[in-house]
């Protein structure tokens, strides 16, 4: 097997592309299998095909697999294992400048966050506030006094309804009525 590695090499050496193909289909397989382990099988396959261009880019200075010191399988391998941990490498890089950025970001605007900013809580409350307000006393009087009652005083449905002496459903209608115009009224106003 050796010697044929060695033949195999001494060809690509000199140019031979046949020889190049048979060693890429031989190691193909192998190396994006491999790659896999570290990263995406399609980022797998480019690495593959980077260490195989750099392979017939440096040719020339190929030497037989016994004066080389190791096998073209090792330096195959070896090269995908480097390439793969570069791509993880500059991943990685990418990944935390996003972060960096991101965090600068998040702080720069922080300011203009309604959590976090007391200011913008409390001008938008008193929007909203004053929204809600011009929309509750536009309901009609019934439909007004069932809605305060339920979400104001907290009375259930059935207290609201022994109270007012209007039947459940009628209750539910005037508190389902007061939500869609409330919702309608706080929509507008967004817009």
């Amino acid at each position: 097997m050796e010697r044929e590695f060695d033949d195999l090499v001494a060809r690509i050496s000199r140019s031979d592309r046949a020889a190049f193909g048979q060693l890429y289909r031989m190691f193909y397989p192998l190396l994006v299998n491999y790659a896999t382990l570290m990263v995406s099988r399609e980022v797998a396959k480019d690495i593959v095909q980077d260490v195989f261009f750099k392979l017939w880019q440096g040719r020339k200075g190929l030497l037989p697999e016994s004066s080389e010191g190791g096998s073209i399988r090792s330096f195959l391998l070896r090269s995908t294992y480097n390439a793969a941990i570069s791509v993880i490498r500059h991943n990685l890089s990418s990944l935390n400048h996003r972060d960096s950025v991101a965090r600068e970001i998040e702080e720069y605007y922080s300011g203009y966050d309604v959590d976090r900013s007391e200011i913008l809580r409390t001008l938008y409350s008193r929007d909203i506030r004053s929204v809600l307000d011009t929309a509750i006393s536009g309901l009609p009087p019934r439909c007004r006094e069932v809605f305060l009652l339920s979400y104001v005083e907290n009375l259930s449905n059935r207290e609201i309804s022994e109270r007012l002496g209007l039947s459940l459903s009628t209750v539910e209608n005037h508190i389902h009525n007061a939500l869609v115009r409330l919702r309608a009224a706080l929509s507008a106003a967004r817009d």
